[in-house]
């Protein structure tokens, strides 16, 4: 799988409009949608941050930013810098970087999201 194959971007923690690690997205993005990641479970990682695990009927909400494309490339870097992916690879000692489906209103989308690197999609 291409890393940098271009998908939206789940985000459900600190990358959401308003929160402290927002600024990696700000001014990247045509657009953003409420969505949700379903199957999965928002919990609290042994390193303090919102992590993502798979639970079957379970259900994260968060937001979808479609990032510009001629900014994908770069933001895409500073969100895997930021969750400590390292560049080029998909897996990190605290997420990896997977593709999943979220919902939204509009449609359900493929999607990039940071969930735990134990869990397989």
């Amino acid at each position: 799988m291409n890393p940098l194959t271009p998908l939206p971007l789940f985000v459900f923690g600190t990358l959401r409009r308003g929160e402290s690690n927002h600024h990696c997205l700000a001014g990247r993005y045509d657009r953003w949608l409420p969505a949700t990641l379903r199957d999965f479970k928002r919990t609290t990682a042994a390193h303090g941050f919102p992590q993502v695990a798979p639970s079957p009927g379970d259900q994260v909400n968060g937001e979808l930013f479609f990032i510009r494309s001629a900014d994908f490339e770069e933001t895409l870097r500073r969100c895997d810098i930021l969750e400590d992916v390292v560049p080029g690879q998909l897996v990190g000692p605290y997420y990896q970087r997977a593709r999943v489906v979220v919902e939204t209103a509009e449609a359900d989308f493929t999607a990039w999201a940071y969930i735990e690197p134990e869990a397989s999609t």
